[in-house]
Parts: C-alpha cells; sequence; structure tokens
C-alpha cells in the first residue's frame, strides 16, 4: 500500500479529493433529511457513514492492490454475482414492488450493485482472451451472452435502470474493444425496431414513467408526482441555496429523496452554485476516468478502465437528468452521493480499480521475466 502511494501523481490526488468532496457534499445532504443522529442506526446519516467507512477501505484496497489480480478472479467473482442475482429473486425482500435485495438484519445488500462491477471485470476479461479474435461474430455473441444473463436476472426483479446500465457497460467496451461497426449497429438497429414492441411488454410502472417524462401533469399526484416535486425542489434552491435547515425537502414533500432524488435535495439546500460545484467534481472524475483510458498501458487495463467510466457516466448523467426532468425516471441513484450502502461501496471498489489501473502502470504482477504479465492468450505480456 505504501508503495502505492509513493506512486500517486496530481491527478491521483486531485480525483481522490473529488470523490472525497462528493462523498461529503452527500452526507451533508442527507444530513438535512435524515433522522437524528441520536437515533443510532436508524438514522440515514449513521448508517450512510458506516458504508463510507467500509467503502473508503476498500477504495484503498483495491487502489494499492494490481489491477492484475483481477484477471485472475474475474469468472470466480462474475459467478459468485450472478448466483447471488439469482438467489434474490427468492430469498430476497421485497420494496416498492420489486425484490431486489437481501436482508441481513439492519443491512441490506442489492447484489446488482456486485454485478456491474462483476461484469466489467469478466469482459474486461473476456476481450482480453479474444482481442485477436475481436472483428468474429462469435466473439462479440460471446459477450452479448455474458451480458444477457445478468440483464435477464434483473429485469425480473424487476429493475429497468439496472438493466441499462448494464447493457451501456457492455456496448462501450465492445466498442473500445475493436468490435465490428456492423454487429454494433446492427444491434443499435434492433434497439430501435423493437422499441414499439417492448412497449407492450413493459411493467404497467414502466410505462407510467415514460408517459410522465413527456408530461408528468398528467398524474399530479401519482406517477409525475416525483418528477414535479423533484423540479419545484431544485427550482426552490435559487443562486445559492435555502440552507440545509430551510429545505423544504426536510418536510418530506419529496418521496425517496434520499436516494432517486439526492439531485434534487442537493440543488434545494445549495442552490445553482452548488449544484454546478458537484457537476463540475464528477467532470473531474470523468474526465480522468477518460485519460486512464487513453494511457491504459495493456487491453485489460484499457477494458476494465472503460466499463468503469460508462458505468458511472450512464448513471451520473441518468441520476441528474431525471432530477431536471431531462431523462426518465428509472430509479439510478447518483453515484457517491445516494443513500444505500450497495450502490456506495461497489462504486467506491470500481473507483479503486480505476486508481489502481493509474498506480500500477510499470508495475508487473510476476516479477520474474520468464513469466512476464500474467498470461492469458497468445502475446499476453501486451494483453495484461
Amino acid at each position: 500500500m505504501f508503495a502505492a502511494l509513493r506512486r500517486i501523481q496530481s491527478a491521483d490526488a486531485a480525483v481522490t479529493l473529488a470523490i472525497a468532496a462528493l462523498i461529503t457534499a452527500g452526507l451533508v445532504a442527507l444530513a438535512g433529511i435524515s433522522a437524528p443522529v441520536s437515533e443510532g442506526f436508524e438514522s440515514q446519516i449513521v448508517r450512510q457513514g458506516v458504508f463510507v467507512a467500509i467503502g473508503l477501505a476498500l477504495f484503498l484496497f483495491m487502489s494499492s492492490t494490481n489491477y492484475r489480480m483481477l484477471s485472475v478472479f474475474a469468472w470466480g467473482v462474475y459467478g459468485f454475482a450472478m448466483l447471488a442475482l439469482l438467489l434474490v429473486l427468492f430469498f430476497g425482500v421485497e420494496r416498492f414492488g420489486a425484490q431486489r435485495w437481501f436482508l441481513f438484519g439492519p443491512v441490506q445488500f442489492q447484489p446488482s450493485e456486485l454485478g456491474k462491477v462483476a461484469l466489467i471485470i469478466v469482459l474486461a476479461r473476456y476481450y482480453t482472451a479474444v482481442y485477436e479474435f475481436r472483428h468474429a461474430a462469435w466473439a462479440f455473441v460471446g459477450a452479448m451472452v455474458l451480458t444477457a444473463v445478468p440483464v435477464a436476472l434483473v429485469l425480473l426483479e424487476p429493475d429497468l435502470g439496472t438493466s441499462l446500465v448494464f447493457l451501456v457497460i457492455w456496448y462501450c467496451m465492445a466498442f473500445v474493444a475493436g468490435s465490428r461497426f456492423l454487429h454494433l449497429g446492427i444491434i443499435a438497429g434492433l434497439a430501435l425496431a423493437l422499441t414499439p414492441v417492448a412497449w407492450f411488454v413493459m411493467r404497467p410502472y414502466m410505462r407510467e414513467r415514460i408517459v410522465t417524462f413527456f408530461d408528468p401533469t398528467i398524474d399530479p399526484l401519482g406517477a409525475g408526482y416525483n418528477v414535479l416535486q423533484a423540479q419545484i425542489a431544485v427550482g426552490s434552491g435559487g443562486l445559492w441555496g435555502r440552507g440545509i435547515a430551510a429545505s423544504q425537502s426536510q418536510l418530506e414533500f419529496l418521496r425517496v429523496r434520499d436516494t432517486d432524488f439526492i439531485f434534487a435535495v442537493i440543488a434545494e439546500q445549495f442552490g445553482f452554485i452548488g449544484s454546478v460545484v458537484v457537476i463540475a467534481l464528477f467532470f473531474i472524475i470523468l474526465l480522468y476516468s477518460l485519460v486512464v483510458v487513453i494511457r491504459a498501458p495493456n487491453d485489460f487495463s484499457r477494458f476494465l478502465a472503460t466499463g468503469i467510466l460508462a458505468m458511472i457516466g450512464f448513471e451520473i448523467l441518468i441520476a441528474i437528468g431525471m432530477n431536471i426532468g431531462l431523462a426518465p425516471v428509472t430509479g439510478i441513484t447518483l453515484p457517491l452521493m445516494s443513500a444505500g450502502g450497495s450502490s456506495l461501496v461497489m462504486t467506491l471498489v470500481a473507483l479503486g480499480m480505476l486508481l489502481s489501473v493509474s498506480l500500477h502502470r510499470d508495475v508487473a504482477l510476476f516479477h520474474a521475466s520468464s513469466r512476464g504479465d500474467l498470461p492469458i492468450g497468445r502475446r499476453a505480456g501486451h494483453r495484461l
């Protein structure tokens, strides 16, 4: 760990500070809408504080660990995550009409959050192994199958938002891995062509969210209620915000304000200026991720960083967009800021992996020259 710390450069320090600032801002926002700290673990801010500690510990561990080790455990992590996604359908607890969580005493665990990181790791491993055959149809289909498994399991919960995250991760990684434009175009074309069909197979709540995205006033006290209240909260923040104590979010007009609509709470509390600062901090993380992708020393690290960038970027875009009426409500939380231990911890794990790619660019997994970098296939030294 200390060796990794010595390799930290200004960009690594900047992104770490941005991560810390976003977590802190999220905790401050939650403090204004959660139960008092005196209530112990019943208080959202106390629970979130515990998850922050766990997440930061894992962030430090992952960033100080050579990312090449992830390739060794890729299939095991993927298999465990898929098993968890299957078991939650039978033994999970139901909330808001969906069965997505395991309950361990006062703590809930959402396996789909682990599934997103597991998919990134296994696809990075897969694309590295088949890189010489990346233009082949069977290689493209193989990655589709790996992605289809979690997508199908998550849709059964049901959770449309997370299934879209899985698909975005795969599509972006397929593009960077060098899949043929013909194959990518066919998938995009099929998605557009099947959109009308999808409307008829969607669950009713999914259709309601799409309709209220275009006009939330159609059902102002039902499906459109949260959208309207979020926009009111954002607008009421003004330039500098109403402050924590004066926030209307404390009155609970906005439901699920601690998860799906945390950005509306932030905009109300800290105003336009605070919202811009938050977006700027996210931009630093995304820009850093893009630089890591560009400067990645090998295929595996480039694919790994691409998946993380796609996951976090898409979640930020949708989570903020649905708070200001630019995207339909999907249940996607705002990384690092929304309440929820599974999302926060796994996001920090993913960011730790990203930082590891930067810190271990020139550190081979095995120091013996005869071993090279962890072999996966032919010319493995160039792959990992």
